[in-house]
């Protein structure tokens, strides 16, 4: 889609009585675009509003400030298939003399029109709500459900349990199985996450997968597994650390990476860890 210029507040909004799942920013700043050049756009508050008409026109209202007077906002609107990514940054002519002071402003970014969407809406990266228009499309609900690795001859640290439980991430770290824990930590996935994920397993759907492959921990290499729940059942599928098979290796590494986060508290694309997260090398 062309680039848009900002021209005026649209009243045409005080009409409108549809609405979107929304999820407000507040005091956020949203600098530059990735890929685009332009000056930053501070925002306030986001609405995704949905006009009565058929199909559905959504319109995404952006209020904020400007880093001058002189400055206009500027926006680039493009539906990728898994979210509707909306860029938004500000130009100014440079030989333009003008008052360094903020300017407020409020637009309205017109997202299109749509007769069934449950798109998330991201403004330059960031997740900021999810279309509902329509009926939700059907589930069956597969997911990654638990994932670790351990060692069977180890002192100490030797094994790494993960649970994800919705957007809910739990860490356990023992010594052995049965033994109490070393440390516990938690966690949530990111958007990201979840749908790198939810794209992974659904690559498997159809797919016959075995309960164990290659040689678990032998020669004390260690042994990793994944769960997933698929149609209403879980199962159990192990490996051997590090040497994932094909079939399961993007799930493979993306457990990995989520395990990492969490037993070092370092936030990561895939994991918010939680404030009172505390890294096991610290203990």
């Amino acid at each position: 889609m062309g680039l848009k210029w900002l021209t005026s507040c649209l009243a045409v909004f005080l009409l409108v009585t549809g609405w979107a799942e929304v999820e407000r920013g507040t005091s956020s700043t949203y600098s530059t675009a990735p890929g685009v050049r332009g000056g930053p756009v501070y925002i306030d508050a986001t609405e995704i509003l949905l006009l009565e008409s058929f199909p559905v026109q959504v319109r995404l209202v952006v209020r904020g400030a400007l880093p001058t007077p002189c400055h206009e906002a500027v926006w680039e609107v493009e539906d990728q298939g898994d979210a509707i990514h909306v860029s938004l940054w500000s130009e100014a002519d440079p030989e333009l003399p003008c008052a360094q002071v903020l300017e407020p402003f409020e637009i309205a970014i017109p997202l299109g029109s749509f007769e069934s969407s449950h798109s998330p809406v991201r403004l330059n990266g960031e997740q900021i709500g999810r279309l509902a228009i329509g009926p939700e499309p059907a589930s069956d609900d597969s997911s990654l459900i638990g994932a670790g690795w351990s060692f069977g001859r180890c002192g100490g640290y030797c094994t790494a349990d993960l649970a994800v439980e919705g957007e809910k991430l739990v860490l356990t770290g023992r010594s052995h199985m049965s033994a109490p824990p070393l440390y516990v930590n938690r966690g949530a996935l990111t958007t990201v996450a979840r749908e790198r994920i939810d794209a992974a397993v659904a690559r498997l759907k159809g797919v016959a997968l075995d309960p164990v492959y290659g040689c678990p921990d032998c020669a004390d290499g260690g042994a990793a597994y994944l769960m997933l729940a698929q149609q209403g059942a879980t199962s159990r599928h192990e490996m051997e650390l590090g040497r994932p098979r094909e079939v399961l290796a993007e799930l493979y590494e993306l457990a990995m990476a989520m395990i990492d986060a969490l037993e070092t508290c370092g936030s990561n694309e895939l994991v918010a860890v939680a404030d009172d997260c505390e890294p096991w090398q610290k203990r």
